[in-house]
């Protein structure tokens, strides 16, 4: 291990999903009664105020939110999961086909903090939390979900590597990672040598790529241009560490979990 300082104290008593994933995962308290406690909590909070419709708010970044937590916390597929999948995938399916989507609600970054997804057009922003939600809930041999990763594979060959500005590229991405299939596919290999193509020798890319949510990212495949890229990068995350075991200057936390888990699926954490 190179890196320099305990990176799991900023997680201790935490209540997040992130914290409590990683206080599970990483620090092995799921049987004390503190995190039992806080899990049922921080669950209790996320599944409270579910509208009729399965939206939260009737909102899509609220509903992603709510979800993703869900995932990082419940982790099975349950009624008032389906039911946001279910209002997520309609509101998709009648996005997808239109050039231009207004949500009537900010994608800044603000608005996504804790969320493995970033800024970009609001189609194919809807498009990538769903599917990602619908795989990693076990929804990824739904039809209508394959019709759209198809769609999308076949968009990506089509611009050699991309789907659309790189901010976007990467909601995608994300979606075609998790899924057992897509995630093997020339698009996710195009995609990837895009990347390589545009990265810096210090293990960064342009600003326009968020960091630590490409490094993430990059370490759920066994790709060889995907492991160079990590190289490079893990060398910048060892050099950059905090003295509090923390990366970056906001949101900490998020991160750090970032960071961690793309060290533990290459074992190198």
């Amino acid at each position: 291990m190179r890196l320099r300082f305990n990176p799991f104290q900023i997680f201790r008593s935490s209540k997040t999903p992130a914290g409590l994933y990683a206080r599970k995962k990483w620090l092995q308290e799921q049987n004390t009664a503190p995190w039992k406690a806080d899990f049922k909590d921080t669950v209790q909070k996320l599944l409270s105020l579910q509208a009729s419709d399965g939206s939260w708010g009737h909102s899509v970044v609220e509903t992603v939110q709510r979800l993703f937590g869900l995932h990082l916390t419940v982790r099975a597929q349950s009624e008032p999961i389906f039911k946001g999948l279910e209002w997520l995938l309609y509101n998709t399916l009648e996005a997808f086909p239109r050039k231009r989507v207004n949500l009537r609600e900010s994608l800044r970054p603000e608005a996504l903090k804790n969320l493995p997804f970033t800024m970009g057009c609001a189609r194919l922003f809807m498009t990538g939390v769903t599917l990602f939600l619908a795989s990693i809930f076990g929804r990824e041999n739904d039809e209508k979900i394959l019709e759209l990763y198809e769609s999308l594979n076949q968009l990506n060959r089509k611009n050699n590597g991309r789907w659309c500005g790189w901010s976007c590229s990467n909601n995608i991405l994300r979606a075609f990672i998790v899924h057992p299939t897509y995630a093997k596919s020339k698009a996710v290999d195009l995609a990837v040598g895009a990347l390589a193509g545009i990265q810096h020798q210090s293990g960064e890319w342009p600003r326009q790529i968020p960091f630590y949510q490409t490094v993430n990212a990059l370490a759920h495949l066994d790709i060889q241009q995907a492991d160079a890229q990590l190289e490079k990068a893990f060398n910048r995350i060892y050099e950059t560490q905090g003295h509090d075991g923390t990366w970056g200057r906001s949101h900490k936390e998020w991160k750090t979990f970032l960071v961690i888990h793309a060290l533990k699926n290459k074992k190198e954490l």
